[in-house]
């Protein structure tokens, strides 16, 4: 049997796809949860076989866990077993998002997906543990856990965006007192410490302010690029790539460079099999991970 053509099966399936997505904007009650899904499986089969030939693909595949993600809102399927799928396209390193299948999961699915992640959590399967802690966290966000969810944070390495989604979080909870407090508990420290730390050097003075207000701006950025990312265009791939740039000009004017090597590093890690992404980030002379 020929394997098909990826720049063929791309056509292809993106009829399919709009047909998919031109029922569900019509209110169809049909369930097309089944179709989406198969689209889903092809895509990730097709892609094995021709790996980088097969960029558009990506696209593709981005665009058909979207429509499978609306199918099941529409017409849950037994939430475990969605679980499950969810669980395993994730941990095969697929860009799924947990709050995109909120809705269809419930209480029952995302009990069986934070049951699942806390043994791999507990496991430390080292191939796993990444993967299982940002799961985790949005398991805890999509099942509204504030607690929970500020804790996770709370135990990442203490960072300016982290501190910060900390914030929005207990804010929007209504926890206003509590994100007031965090806020001038966590943040107020980092920002007074920069000018002690720039008192030597008393002739450059005068910026010793500086640093503090890019900080500010570095999760603004990140927010950006995500946002960018989430368009699934070649053309926000190419501005998300632009906006690391800046946002390592950031870092370095903040003194925290390796904390954007970080950042960068899950950033692929989360989104590699994005190709057409990752060329858009070398183009901007932008070092990524090796291996």
């Amino acid at each position: 049997m020929s394997v098909p053509d990826p720049v063929e099966y791309t056509a292809k399936i993106g009829a399919v796809l709009d047909t998919v997505r031109r029922l569900l904007d019509s209110g169809s009650r049909a369930d097309l949860a089944p179709l989406a899904r198969r689209a889903v499986d092809d895509i990730v089969g097709m892609l094995e076989q021709h790996g980088a030939l097969a960029a558009d693909l990506e696209v593709r595949l981005d665009q058909a866990v979207a429509l499978y993600a609306r199918a099941c809102a529409a017409r849950p399927p037994d939430p475990e077993l969605l679980a499950d799928w969810v669980l395993e396209a994730a941990f095969s390193g697929r860009a799924v998002a947990v709050a995109d299948f909120a809705a269809a999961l419930g209480d029952a699915g995302l009990a069986r997906m934070k049951s699942i992640v806390d043994e791999v959590l507990r496991g430390k399967q080292p191939e796993k543990v990444e993967i299982a802690q940002r799961l985790q966290e949005e398991i805890a966000e999509a099942s509204g856990d504030v607690d929970g969810l500020v804790a996770i944070l709370a135990a990442k390495p203490p960072r300016v965006d982290v501190s910060l989604k900390i914030v929005r979080v207990l804010r929007a909870a209504g926890r206003h007192s509590e994100a007031i407090a965090y806020a001038a508990r966590v943040l107020t420290p980092q920002r007074a410490e920069k000018p002690r730390a720039e008192k030597p050097r008393r002739k450059e003075a005068p910026q010793a302010e500086a640093p503090p207000k890019e900080e500010e701006s570095i999760p603004e950025y990140r927010e950006r690029i995500e946002q960018l990312i989430a368009q699934k265009d070649a053309g926000a791939y190419r501005e998300a790539a632009q906006c690391l740039k800046k946002l390592r000009a950031l870092h370095k004017q903040a003194g925290t460079a390796e904390e954007f090597t970080g950042y960068v590093a899950e950033l692929v890690n989360v989104h590699r099999r994005k190709t057409r992404l990752l060329a858009e980030i070398r183009s901007a002379r932008i070092a990524l991970p090796k291996g």
